[in-house]
């Protein structure tokens, strides 16, 4: 290889003897490409004494390519390391000529520092493996602390409180309005999800371009998806918070920065629809004309019972009915475990109680949805597929000209309590105890456990005879029985 020659004098037995020694020249592009494969040349701008960096040609299966090498002396033994290839040019994956006399310099500072540059380079190889796993493990924490998760982990929270109902409706909610219309989204992490997002899944239901907005469903999806951030937010200091409610790395509630009151103005206002007499059988007469067993059961049943809330009805499983009652379980507002709310069994209620039987009859299983009385195709009946029933009714009535304005499920129940009031004259605290609703006060939580239903029976009897009435276009015959309900109801 190209070096200098230095000459001194050597004093010794022979004097004035000559001794030639070399130096590297400086390296340049020029005798960078005149190097021929296979040798190696030194870079004399490096200062010897703490190693020294040189260049090598070798031929590869992609062609000729240089490389630097490090070289200093390690235990008495000569140590090599590879610095990367030569590039004339800056390049990503490759160093100049002045790049590579930079990496050579903070070597040699290593090596007068004491330490070992291939020990250095083992450590921060470690180092970086250890932060690729790391980054790993947080991508794979991320993809499994999704907002599916969150979501799902919130219905747990519901069913372990025991409001099934609740959780059965949040789950449909989050699977129809959530997880299959917005994978995408579904599938972020829970902590990456900002207000847009959320704004985006309700526009799909009240937004602008929308026909036949949701306005209850976006309210409802709102506040379902509202509840479960707020869980998660407080459930790494919450001993009593599921487990799989913990750990997404929340920071603040998205669902809570998205505007409400407009939104609730337009479609949380109190109902006021009533259907009239001849609405009601008209009604009645297009329930008992469904082609479909279990929604037909559902609708009848609910007008049987006096107006009870649907969702109730359909968790209705073999263990709730016996020869003289029906058990449900109100979980309506903030209730850590569900009332009971007990009916009797009337002829009427037993007749649609024993088609459902007849329909789904028990199983050896323990699940909920196996021994459901509305069980379809191995889970339970939707809420959503019976208010789609009944607004296929209401369309049907209003092509037919049998009513001028359209009604939905919740104004059947609202429709019912109205004839009881008004027409059949039953006390306000008597259908409070038939609907279940209004219980909430001191008497009723602490004192009044009765289950009232002498009062119950009457006001039933007194309502389906209403119906039997109605259906026979006859004048009701509520009034002989008015006196005997009233007068249980003041007992």
């Amino acid at each position: 290889m190209d070096r200098d020659n230095s000459l001194r004098s050597v004093q010794g037995s022979t004097p004035h003897v000559r001794i030639r020694r070399t130096a590297p020249k400086p390296l340049t592009t020029a005798t960078i490409n005149a190097l021929k494969p296979g040798k190696l040349l030194a870079d004399g701008a490096i200062r010897p004494g703490a190693g020294s960096l040189k260049i090598r040609k070798r031929v590869t299966a992609g062609g000729v390519v240089c490389e630097w090498i490090f070289e200093w002396s390690r235990a008495g033994k000569t140590a090599r390391q590879s610095v990367g290839r030569y590039s004339p040019v800056e390049s990503p994956d490759a160093l100049t000529l002045s790049q590579a006399r930079a990496e050579a310099g903070r070597l040699q500072s290593l090596i007068k520092a004491g330490e070992d540059p291939l020990a250095r380079r083992d450590a921060e190889r470690h180092a970086a493996r250890l932060r690729v796993d790391a980054e790993k493990e947080q991508i794979k924490h991320a993809n499994e602390k999704n907002l599916s998760a969150l979501l799902a982990a919130y219905v747990e929270s519901l069913r372990l409180k025991h409001k099934t109902d609740s959780a059965y409706d949040a789950e449909n909610i989050f699977a129809n309005h959530v997880s299959k219309p917005f994978p995408g989204i579904a599938s972020l992490p829970a902590a990456d999800i900002q207000p847009q997002h959320i704004s985006m899944i309700l526009a799909r239901l009240v937004g602008p371009e929308v026909e036949h907005k949701k306005g209850r469903t976006a309210l409802k999806l709102r506040s379902y998806a509202g509840a479960a951030y707020k869980m998660a937010l407080g459930a790494g200091i919450d001993p009593m918070a599921p487990a799989a409610a913990k750990e997404f790395g929340l920071t603040f509630n998205p669902v809570a920065a998205v505007p409400v009151t407009k939104m609730a103005a337009a479609f949380n206002r109190a109902g006021n629809r009533v259907l009239g007499a001849d609405e009601l059988r008209h009604y009645l007469a297009h329930v008992t004309a469904l082609e479909t067993d279990l929604p037909r059961l559902a609708l009848q049943l609910q007008i049987v019972t006096g107006g009870q809330r649907m969702q109730q009805l359909l968790r209705l499983t073999h263990a709730n009915v016996t020869d003289k009652s029906v058990n449900l379980y109100d979980p309506k507002g903030k209730r850590l475990q569900p009332r009971l709310h007990t009916l009797p069994v009337l002829p009427e209620i037993e007749e649609i109680l024993v088609a459902l039987m007849l329909l789904n009859p028990p199983a050896n299983e323990e699940s909920e949805a196996e021994a459901a009385l509305f069980r379809s195709r191995d889970s339970i009946v939707a809420l959503e597929s019976i208010s789609n029933t009944v607004q296929g009714i209401s369309d049907a009535m209003l092509a037919q000209e049998l009513t001028d304005t359209p009604f939905r499920a919740g104004d059947i129940r609202r429709t019912i309590e109205t004839v009881l009031s008004e027409t059949l004259m039953v006390s306000k605290d008597v259908r409070a105890q038939l609907l279940s609703h209004g219980l909430s006060g001191v008497q009723d939580r602490h004192y009044d456990k009765g289950k009232h239903l002498a009062a119950k029976t009457n006001a039933l009897r007194l309502w389906n005879d209403y119906v039997a009435d109605l259906c026979l276009d006859r004048p009701s015959q509520a009034g002989t029985h008015l006196e005997r309900t009233n007068t249980v109801a003041n007992e």
